[in-house]
């Protein structure tokens, strides 16, 4: 065949493949993307639909209407839809298979989706699921009226409104109506959102994006290169609250022991700036000066993780509590953790910790790792020091010298602790000097010296405690006190008058936490007070259990002068009389047996005590057998009467007391009004016994527990108006003494007391003269 022919041959051949190209081009195309698209979806678990796809020949391939959804429950649940999204195909790149982007432009418009991932071991993304989606990255792109949810666990990133686009020739623009953020340890919401953008060999940079006022990232990188790897990487600049924080964190997912690598810096941050953007309701102060962390590992696998961590803050202030510097260092490698230096300062206070734990393989024994460590410090003001860790202002006050070593290995203790401490102030109560040696062996702490001293006053201690199995604890303690009531000034009022001094002494000897304790207390003018206890006392007992726990304990006082005795309490009663007696408890405090007895004699009341009642002079005598007492007599009198009364205390159980008084001579009832509590009892003289009369009067309440009620029940032998009244009728009244500023009286009446008649003068007799 002639050359000629040839040539027209060839360009004919030519020319018809272009057209075939034009005309068949969008079918190939349109068909080929949809069956490209079902393949991949389908080895994801993923099911697209598609409403159309327009191919033109030299155009970009637009699709219209894409819903993309998992199928499979326990896998990654997706669910994206998007009107149209447009793909300017790189065909040779894509027939030749070779390197580059096979998109050169990417278009998508009102993408709205959701991720969401609630257990962290269902299945995700294929290996070639990760590398298919780094050849689909475009040379350009670009995203309009996005709203995406992604959610991983117990954190939720909520888009609203986003917009984006970035190009390798061009910078390109971010924006966002809405971002939220919420998590176990973040709840933020970002409005407004506008930054510029820059897309640089698979890089996406954000810049000058700014979150809230004293938040802006200069810039935020996020590399996608070796997104086929299973690998991201994340870079940002930012200015925070005053200062700087520089940081990337990378993370790797392509094995089962996935890996994050974490590091950053910060510089001169604003505490106060920085809770006044968070919105705490308490507003720190301070300066955190320097910071550098880094992370390496994965939580799930704590045996490889290392992590690194030095801080210096300074000027600490929050509400009362300030620092003038604190400064850690701490390192985790090899599954130890070494703590360079925890230093405190605090103008005339330092201290200074530092050591190292080192923890097994079994996670098992994490709660108990090998520990080796140091502490030193020198505080010459308690009282700022203690504050600082959340002690009220005023409790604390003095100086104090802490040194020590403490190491543990195979659970087992050592080290030892030695305590100085002069003109200090323990919870409002002065102490002259403290000194304490205290030593760590095995599973033992020992107290080998504990000393307090307050002018006169001392305590000296000395034992041993188990720091396994039941915490038992024995030893010795002797105190001596010059005045007890130096000690109770938190239970009784200022008296406003010098008062003679009550010295005690109290010894106790522990053994495996049963207490052998015996006093005596010396009030002035007075018989001693000599007791004796013996009770079981375990490390964590509260007072519910104490109160079952078994005791013995015996008081004998053979005459206290009551007008001589000091105030304990808050309200003086008596002014003159004898108090003597002696108590004997044993089994339970809940369940008490008491023997013994108590008198009073010639009892007089000061006119103050009448807040409560109108007694002028009380005497009395109770006698205890077992779990009941018997009032024998209890005389009583007012300015205008006499009332002999007598009476059983039921005490069986602590917290439901019942004391019944019944009268010797005649009460009435003369409270004619109704009130809701009684604060106030009083006795007032009745000529005519028109009132009903009261059978008993019952007390009814719990050992140290309110309320108490009264209940006045009448004598049911005993006519009214003539009317006999069988069943006998009672009120109960709430007592609520020292409660109410309002006067609330139950008044009871009693005969006038009989005035001897004045005796007449005898008559003189005239003498006979």
């Amino acid at each position: 065949m002639p050359l000629k022919n040839r040539l027209f041959l060839f360009s004919f051949l030519v020319l018809l493949a272009a057209l075939l190209a034009i005309v068949f081009a969008p079918f190939a195309v349109s068909n080929g993307l949809r069956l490209w698209v079902w393949w991949k979806s389908r080895q994801e678990g993923l099911a697209v639909s598609i409403d159309k796809i327009d191919a033109l020949f030299l155009q970009p391939v637009a699709i219209r209407s894409l819903h993309v959804k998992s199928v499979r429950a326990d896998a990654l649940q997706i669910d994206l839809t998007a009107t149209q999204v447009q793909l300017d195909l790189n065909f040779s790149r894509i027939l030749l298979h070779r390197r580059g982007h096979a998109i050169r432009n990417l278009s998508i418009e009102d993408l709205h989706g959701e991720i969401r991932r609630e257990n962290p071991n269902v299945r995700g993304i294929t290996k070639s699921g990760w590398g298919t989606l780094q050849r689909l990255l475009p040379q350009k792109c670009s995203l309009h009226s996005s709203e995406m949810r992604v959610q991983d666990g117990p954190t939720l990133i909520l888009l609203r409104n986003g917009t984006l686009s970035a190009s390798e020739i061009e910078a390109g623009r971010f924006s966002a109506g809405e971002l939220m953020i919420a998590s176990p340890w973040l709840r933020q919401t970002f409005s407004q959102l506008r930054g510029a953008t820059r897309w640089d060999t698979n890089r996406l940079t954000l810049a000058g994006l700014t979150l809230a006022r004293g938040l802006d990232f200069e810039s935020v990188s996020l590399d996608f290169s070796r997104l086929g790897s299973q690998r991201v990487r994340l870079e940002f600049d930012a200015d925070v609250f005053g200062g700087k924080i520089r940081g990337n964190i990378a993370h790797e997912w392509h094995s089962p022991r996935y890996n994050w690598k974490v590091a950053g810096a910060a510089t001169d941050i604003s505490l106060t700036q920085t809770s006044e953007a968070i919105g705490l309701t308490d507003r720190f102060g301070g300066l955190i000066r320097a910071s550098n962390f880094t992370f390496r590992g994965n939580l799930a696998h704590p045996a490889d993780v290392t992590a690194s961590l030095w801080t210096e803050v300074t000027g600490l202030t929050w509400r009362n509590r300030t620092a003038e510097a604190i400064m850690l260092g701490a390192s985790l490698y090899n599954q130890q953790i070494q703590l360079q230096q925890l230093y405190i300062k605090q103008k005339t206070n330092q201290l200074t910790v530092s050591g190292q734990a080192s923890f097994s393989s079994k996670s098992s024994d994490w709660l108990s790792p090998d520990f080796r460590g140091d502490i030193a410090a020198t505080i010459n003001n308690l009282d700022d020091f203690t504050t600082l860790f959340g002690a009220k202002s005023g409790e604390f006050a003095g100086n104090l010298f802490v040194e020590g070593a403490l190491n543990t290995q195979a659970r087992q203790l050592g080290g030892n602790l030695t305590v100085e401490g002069a003109a200090l102030t323990l919870f409002k109560t002065a102490i002259d000097s403290l000194s304490a040696k205290l030593k760590l062996q095995g599973t033992e702490l020992a107290v080998e010296q504990l000393n307090l001293k307050r002018k006169n006053d001392s305590l000296n201690a000395e034992g041993k405690i188990e720091m396994s199995g039941e915490h038992n604890y024995s030893g010795t303690l002797d105190t001596r006190a010059d005045n007890l009531l130096d000690y109770l000034s938190g239970f009784r009022g200022s008296t406003g008058k010098s008062e003679s001094p009550i010295p005690v002494d109290v010894q106790a000897t522990i053994t495996s936490s049963k207490w052998d304790a015996r006093g005596v207390i010396r009030v002035p003018d007075a018989s001693p007070i000599s007791f004796t206890a013996n009770f079981p006392l375990r490390i964590g007992t509260d007072w519910s259990a104490f109160q079952l726990s078994p005791l013995n304990v015996t008081v004998d006082f053979p005459s206290i002068f009551l007008g001589k005795a000091p105030q304990l309490f808050h309200s003086q009663i008596f002014q003159d009389g004898i108090l003597s007696g002696n108590i004997s408890l044993s089994e339970t405090l809940q369940h008490p047996r008491i023997l013994g007895d108590v008198q009073l004699v010639n009892g007089k009341l000061l006119a103050s005590s009448g807040a409560w009642f109108n007694l002028a002079e009380a005497s009395s005598r109770i006698v205890f057998k077992g779990d009941h007492a018997w009032v024998e007599f209890f005389n009583a009198t007012t300015k205008d009467v006499d009332v002999l009364v007598r009476g059983e205390i039921d005490f069986k159980d602590t917290s439901d007391i019942t004391i019944r008084i019944t009268g010797a001579t005649p009460i009435f009832d003369l409270t004619s009004h109704l009130i809701d509590c009684v604060n106030k009892i009083e006795i007032a003289p009745t000529a005519l016994p028109l009132a009903p009369v009261v059978g008993e009067l019952e007390f009814r309440g719990g050992l140290c527990q309110s309320p108490w009620t009264i209940s006045v029940k009448e004598d049911s032998s005993t006519p009214l108006f003539g009317v006999s009244n069988p069943v006998g009728l009672a009120r109960n009244f709430p007592l609520c003494l020292g409660t109410s500023p309002e006067e609330k009286t139950l008044l009871l009446g009693a005969l006038p007391r009989l005035e001897a008649a004045p005796e007449a003068p005898a008559k003189r007799q005239k003498k006979r003269r």
